[in-house]
């Protein structure tokens, strides 16, 4: 197998870029690529070398890492002749950051078996504030040697690395806790617009449910310091929420799971996106319940 001193970093969004800025601070050598051409150029800004194509990154590459929207955009990349498959092995890795479902997962490593490539599935924890920090928490899963050869390279990127076993663990994982941060942001939202019909403010709200067993991370840091601060530019946008929910729900449906807290809050995320707010931070459900106590009270 190859030692990892270059990588192609294929999809270059809010925390794709993120991480590879640190990877070119932490000494790396990275070939980025995406469909926004705007993204490879900030890369390219920060030191990075740029590829024309999937294939092509991999080609210049030891490990290829793709952040991407859903298991079908990872697909894409990896298949046909501009693939990164298309590339012969010969020791290169790949590791895929996306939130997925864990089937999906296990059979994006099969896909990547069949070409002789070794599969690590590592989905992203936090938030693209802390990927842009450096300080994001990485889980993940597949063989042993490959996790050991990647644990250099998710250092440069994060400061919390969770060895969930095999392929499909980490995934899982990533799964159940968004899941968990989903349904609490909705119960978050719907708790702090009783407080305010209540003529409670949020921080006196806080005091309290900060220091009970009521207390989660939207309430400590998330909702104080994006909606209630002003500020809906997404750090977790309501559309992503909305997918990682439904993954969540496909997954718990495929266990045979009951999904009661799920399906209501896949309301509330429908709501939201309904009214035009599936750009903005997931903390705008506030704004959301607001919106619609002021129209229900007249």
């Amino acid at each position: 197998m190859r030692s990892i001193e270059k990588i192609g970093f294929i999809g270059l969004g809010t925390m794709g870029r993120a991480m590879a800025g640190n990877l070119i601070k932490g000494g790396f050598e990275v070939y980025g690529f995406d469909i926004d051409p705007a993204a490879v150029e900030a890369l390219m800004a920060a030191g990075s070398g740029s590829a024309p194509s999937p294939r092509e990154a991999a080609r210049a590459a030891d490990l290829v890492i793709t952040m991407l929207p859903n298991a079908p955009d990872v697909e894409a990349v990896l298949s046909g002749p501009a693939g990164v498959l298309a590339v012969a092995a010969e020791g290169r890795r790949l590791m895929n950051c996306s939130t997925i479902d864990p089937a999906e997962a296990r059979g994006l490593a099969a896909l990547a078996s069949g070409a002789g490539w070794s599969y690590i599935d590592c989905p992203v924890g936090r938030t693209a504030a802390d990927a842009a920090a450096g300080t994001s928490l990485f889980m993940f899963g597949g063989d042993e040697s490959d996790k050991q050869a990647v644990r250099p390279v998710l250092e440069a990127m994060g400061n919390a690395i969770v060895d969930c076993g095999a392929v499909g663990q980490a995934s899982t994982i990533k799964i159940v806790n968004n899941y968990l941060s989903i349904t609490a942001a909705v119960a978050t939202a719907e708790a702090l617009a009783l407080a305010a019909a209540g003529d409670v403010p949020p921080e006196a709200a806080f005091r309290v449910i900060n220091n009970t067993i009521a207390m989660n991370g939207h309430t400590k840091t998330n909702f104080p310091k994006k909606v209630l601060a002003g500020d809906v530019e997404p750090g977790f946008s309501i559309d992503l929420a909305y997918k990682d929910l439904g993954i969540a729900m496909a997954a718990m449906k495929r266990e045979g799971i009951p999904c009661f807290l799920g399906r209501s809050a896949q309301v509330a995320y429908e709501e939201a996106r309904r009214r035009g707010q599936g750009s903005r931070d997931w903390s705008d459900l506030y704004n959301l319940l607001r919106t619609l106590w002021k129209e229900r009270k007249g």
